[in-house]
C-alpha cells in the first residue's frame, strides 16, 4: 500500500545466510559466500529442483533516496519546509560577504567547509545536499533481532525538521543477528544509485515553486 501511494519501493538483493556480504557487485556471480562457505540459496529446494529453485537463505532491502526527494519535493506541505537551504544559503552569503563572518553558527550548513562550497557554487540553489549514517539496532529487548540500518538526513530542511522520524529517509536494512563483515556490498546499491544522481541528474517537481528543479 505504502509503495502504491508513494511510488517509494523497496530493492532486494540476497545476502550470505551469517550476514557476511551481499550478493552485489564483485559477488554477484557467486552462489556460496567467500568468507563463510554457505551456500546463497537454499539447498533442499536447489536440489529438488534440479538448479531451477534459487530461493535465498536470506535478503535484504535497499530503499533508494532519489524517489523518496521526489515524493517530498512534490508534495506542497513538505516543499515548503525543503527551501530552507535555499533561503539560508542565499542569507549565510549575504552575511559573510558584507561582515567576514557570520554572527552566529547554529547548523551544519555554517560550516566553513560548506560556506566555502556555497561561495565556489557548488551547492547551488536547487541542489541536494544529504549526510549519511549507519549503525546497528536492537528491535527488540529480550529478543536476539539486531540488524543494521542506514539513513539519509536532508539538509535542505531547517534542524527542526531534519533529524524528526518523518522527515529522515531510510536507505537500507542488513538483518542480522550477526554484523556485516563486508558492508560496503550492502551498501553499493544505494550508493550506485546516488552516483547515477550526481552524473545524470534528478527529475523533481518542486509543489511550492510550481516548476521542475
Amino acid at each position: 500500500m505504502v509503495a502504491d501511494l508513494s511510488g517509494v519501493e523497496s530493492i532486494i538483493h540476497d545476502m550470505c545466510m551469517n550476514s557476511c556480504l551481499a550478493y552485489t557487485g564483485p559477488f554477484l556471480e557467486l552462489e556460496s559466500c567467500p568468507i563463510c562457505s554457505k551456500p546463497q540459496y537454499n539447498q533442499f529446494w536447489f536440489q529438488m529442483s534440479d538448479g531451477k529453485d534459487r530461493t535465498p537463505h536470506l535478503e535484504f532491502h535497499t530503499i533508494l533516496i532519489g524517489p523518496q526527494i521526489q515524493v517530498l519535493y512534490c508534495t506542497l506541505e513538505t516543499a515548503i519546509h525543503a527551501h530552507y537551504l535555499r533561503e539560508e544559503r542565499s542569507r549565510m552569503l549575504s552575511e559573510v560577504h558584507s561582515k567576514g563572518c557570520l554572527a552566529e553558527y547554529l547548523d551544519v550548513l555554517h560550516s566553513t567547509d560548506l560556506i566555502d562550497t556555497f561561495e565556489d557554487g557548488c551547492i547551488e540553489d536547487d541542489d541536494i545536499v544529504l549526510m549519511f549514517l549507519i549503525d546497528s539496532a536492537q528491535l527488540y529487548a529480550k529478543k536476539v533481532s539486531t540488524c543494521w540500518i542506514y539513513i539519509w538526513v536532508l539538509f535542505n530542511l531547517p534542524p527542526s525538521l531534519c533529524y524528526k522520524k518523518s522527515f529522515v529517509f531510510i536507505g537500507g536494512f542488513i538483518p542480522g543477528p550477526n554484523n556485516p563483515k563486508n558492508i560496503d556490498s550492502f551498501l553499493l546499491p544505494g550508493l550506485q544509485h546516488l552516483v547515477s544522481l550526481q552524473k545524470d541528474g534528478l527529475c523533481i517537481w518542486d509543489g511550492t515553486l510550481q516548476r521542475e528543479l
